[in-house]
């Protein structure tokens, strides 16, 4: 690392929630009252960037910012974390991305309605890899995938790691994958990527695409992973559930955050498995996000869930 606090670059998307509770799926044409309606800055890059801020790092974020209230109330609530928004740029005339999120706290599980809006995508050659400059690591979040993988093969030319959260495959994501050398996607991701249908075969698949260590989280059937040494299954923990969403994007920055302090694969995923945990104790994708003196605490008194990973 280049000093005390590690220096993280995160490049992504941010959007504006809406995360409401839902006992049942209401019937046509009802009404449906909830108990409570709450709005926040969402979308995987942003949030991972304020769950590695809480963590102790220093972190620059690259992302497009709509022109609307959204925009600024995102902007505020980073720069409140500690974000540095001085790469990003504003998308003059264009909405934000927003998302609706009924979550079901009884079964722990969360249906997302989300839009990209009208807000364009980040133009491959208008990387700058001086973005670079000062870094210990890169994540990406797998969206504008073509600009990322050309910030990741910066990255690699540096000799820095770059960490992928993997969620969807979309165009670019192969050269993406490629250019990582850690690649940790959502359950099934391997197989929609391969086309390899068998998780253990598909990670293998996957790993031979270019990344040293590759995964995929299953929420609360832990994770599943892969490095030269091996295959790995790390449980996740048992804690009391108020709302999943944003688990994964914990899931990732807490990973991240442990690989850049030296952490092996497997401590990692721990510390990944952590901080996903911590952030599901209160509404919303960031209110519960810990800090690092939290995550020691649940890593070293914690109960782990039992049972493998199911396939997805």
């Amino acid at each position: 690392m280049t000093g005390t606090r590690p220096r993280i670059l995160v490049f992504g998307y941010n959007a504006w929630d809406v995360t409401l509770p839902v006992a049942r799926w209401p019937e046509p044409d009802t009404k449906c009252e909830v108990a409570v309606i709450r709005e926040g800055g969402g979308g995987p890059g942003a949030t991972a960037a304020v769950a590695l801020a809480r963590l102790g790092c220093e972190v620059r974020l690259v992302t497009t910012f709509g022109d609307d209230r959204a925009a600024a109330a995102q902007r505020s609530e980073l720069e409140a974390a500690g974000v540095d928004l001085g790469a990003c740029r504003t998308a003059a005339g264009h909405a934000s991305p927003r998302a609706v999120i009924l979550v079901d706290p009884a079964r722990e599980r969360r249906t997302i309605f989300w839009s990209r809006g009208d807000l364009p995508a980040w133009p491959a050659d208008a990387v700058d890899p001086a973005w670079l400059e000062g870094v210990d690591l890169l994540y990406c979040d797998g969206h504008d995938a073509p600009a990322a993988a050309v910030l990741a093969g910066a990255a690699r030319a540096r000799g820095l790691g770059v960490v992928v959260d993997a969620g969807s495959v979309r165009t670019g994501t192969a050269d993406l994958v490629a250019a990582a050398t850690d690649v940790i996607g959502a359950a099934g991701f391997a197989a929609a990527l391969t086309g390899v249908p068998d998780r253990a075969a598909g990670l293998g698949a996957l790993r031979e695409r270019g990344p040293e260590r590759v995964g995929e989280t299953c929420g609360a059937d832990g994770v599943v992973a892969l490095d030269a040494a091996g295959p790995l299954e790390i449980p996740a923990f048992l804690v009391p559930v108020v709302d999943t969403t944003g688990a994964g994007d914990a899931f990732h920055a807490g990973y991240a955050w442990a690989r850049v302090r030296g952490e092996s694969f497997r401590d990692a995923l721990e510390a990944g498995a952590a901080v996903a945990a911590l952030k599901c104790r209160d509404w919303g994708g960031r209110a519960a996000l810990p800090t690092a003196t939290e995550v020691a605490g649940l890593r070293e008194n914690g109960v782990r869930r039992p049972g493998p990973c199911r396939e997805p």
